[in-house]
């Protein structure tokens, strides 16, 4: 592999208390904030509501387009350009599906843009109810991607607790089956109960069948989802499909890169464990996949980027986490995942566990 870095030595586990504090802080932070805010600003696709495409012939401003939504009697709506000036995306908090809410925003534009035809692009409508269950979907899809994580790292680097791995298995089984009922779906109470139920229950698992490399990996896809989701709520940017999709796609890069660093420590613990403390051991295998993880994350990070500030306002947002989550799910693999199997190893270790099956890769 191409080695940016040649034979680096830095002491990145040395600052792991101070990175552990400050990510601490930062979730607590991030917790407060959408508690006093009442959650995140959910967008039209789990409230209700109606996204609109305009395309006109000539520009028009975005002030002037507010102006004729305000004349059609809407109180609750966004304006905003995509591709250039003359399209326009309308989306609006619509709760009576039944209003006929397109005809007077079009008598509007007749009146006000003579002269400058336009076209209806597309018209989508979401229902209160449809919005509602799909975000509880989308919040038991983070569910279901931490259990599945856990059978995943499980079998991969702890094949060995075979009663842990079907225990889990079991577990995610009936709380899909569960989720599946119509008052879970239906109320975001439930559904919170739920979630901190099943976290509950997983914690259970992981320190009754010692899955320390599960755990650390979880606390980094906790930390990962909660850092991205308070950041963007103080943006005050909308949570919609895009950013579930979006911290999705994180939890996959995030797990990717620790599972690169575990599957060093695996192979270097063995060899190096009478000799040298677990934290230098880690550390040196954060080194050793340092270029791996600059060039990984660097050329990600340029295509987010790109998509960020050329993609256009509909795939912004979606950029937007991306580039947040790639940073912070590079830091957590170094700074919050192998700090947590250190603790593990050090709190609950018998010396050789982690040193147990090898890999197969």
């Amino acid at each position: 592999m191409l080695e940016l870095v040649k034979n680096p030595n830095f002491d990145f586990i040395g600052f792991r208390k101070i990175a552990l504090w400050a990510s601490l802080t930062v979730i607590v932070l991030t917790m407060l904030i959408l508690a006093l805010r009442g959650g995140p600003r959910y967008g039209i696709d789990f409230t209700g509501g109606a996204a609109i495409t305009f395309s006109f012939q000539q520009e028009v401003s975005a002030e002037e387009v507010r102006q004729a939504l305000a004349a059609a009697g809407e109180k609750s709506y966004e304006v905003t350009h995509f591709g250039d000036k003359r399209h326009v995306l309308v989306r609006l908090k619509v709760l009576d599906t039944t209003r006929d809410y397109l005809t007077p925003i079009q008598q509007q534009f007749d009146q006000r843009f003579q002269g400058n035809t336009y076209t209806v692009d597309q018209n989508d409508l979401v229902g209160p109810k449809i919005g509602t269950e799909l975000r509880e979907k989308a919040l038991l899809a983070l569910l279901f991607s931490w259990i599945g994580i856990i059978i995943y790292i499980s079998i991969r680097f702890e094949a060995e607790s075979f009663l842990g791995v079907l225990g889990t298995l079991v577990f995610g089984l009936i709380v899909l089956s569960i989720s599946q009922a119509k008052a879970v779906l239906s109320s975001d109470i439930l559904t919170l109960l739920l979630m901190a139920g099943s976290l509950a229950v997983m914690a259970y698992i992981c320190v009754k069948f010692n899955f320390k490399y599960a755990v650390g990996a979880i606390a980094a896809l906790i930390h990962d989802v909660f850092f991205t989701l308070g950041l963007l709520t103080l943006m005050n940017v909308e949570v919609d499909l895009t950013i579930i999709a979006a911290l999705l796609t994180i939890v996959g890069y995030s797990l990717n890169d620790t599972i690169v660093l575990f599957d060093r420590v695996r192979e270097e613990y063995p060899k190096e464990r009478k000799h040298l403390p677990m934290d230098t051991i880690i550390n040196n295998c954060v080194n050793h996949v340092l270029s791996r993880t600059i060039i990984t994350a660097g050329t990600t990070l340029l295509a987010v980027i790109v998509l960020l500030f050329f993609g256009g306002e509909v795939i912004r947002p979606f950029a937007l986490a991306m580039t947040i989550g790639i940073i912070v799910g590079t830091y957590s693999s170094i700074y919050i995942s192998a700090p947590v199997l250190i603790y593990w190893q050090e709190k609950f270790g018998k010396g050789q566990e982690l040193a147990g099956k090898k890999v197969q890769a």
